[in-house]
């Protein structure tokens, strides 16, 4: 895919998460990761949905299933090791693809916005 392609169909995949109200998917605990896959991770694409902010954390994953340990993306496995020590770490986060192409996705960590408290 062309990179005009590519951010072509995370705009409309933005657009969809933002009226289908998708929300990063937060586990459970690191364990929750031995039971995967499928891969639960919503493809949020540009939608930063209210009540959580993107960190700088991102992982770039190869979805496809046939990506060697050797190449830049990370294999499933590699991916979920990384992200057993984030969640260790960084209990609560929620994580979203955050870019697709066709044979790897970019996964973003995201964490909870408190709002603050008015005072009345």
């Amino acid at each position: 895919m062309s990179l005009e392609v590519i951010r072509r169909v995370n705009t409309a995949v933005a657009a969809e998460a933002a009226e289908q109200e998708r929300r990063p998917y937060v586990p459970f605990n690191a364990d929750e990761l031995d039971y995967w896959p499928p891969f639960p991770i919503p493809n949020l694409a540009y939608h930063e949905p209210p009540g959580w902010e993107q960190t700088s954390q991102t992982w770039f994953v190869d979805k496809s299933g046939v990506g060697r340990p050797d190449e830049p993306a990370l294999t499933i496995d590699q991916f979920k090791r990384e992200l057993r020590k984030y969640v260790a770490r960084h209990p609560g986060h929620g994580f979203g693809i955050v870019e697709e192409g066709e044979f790897q996705v970019y996964v973003a960590s995201f964490k909870p916005v408190v709002s603050p408290t008015r005072k009345s």
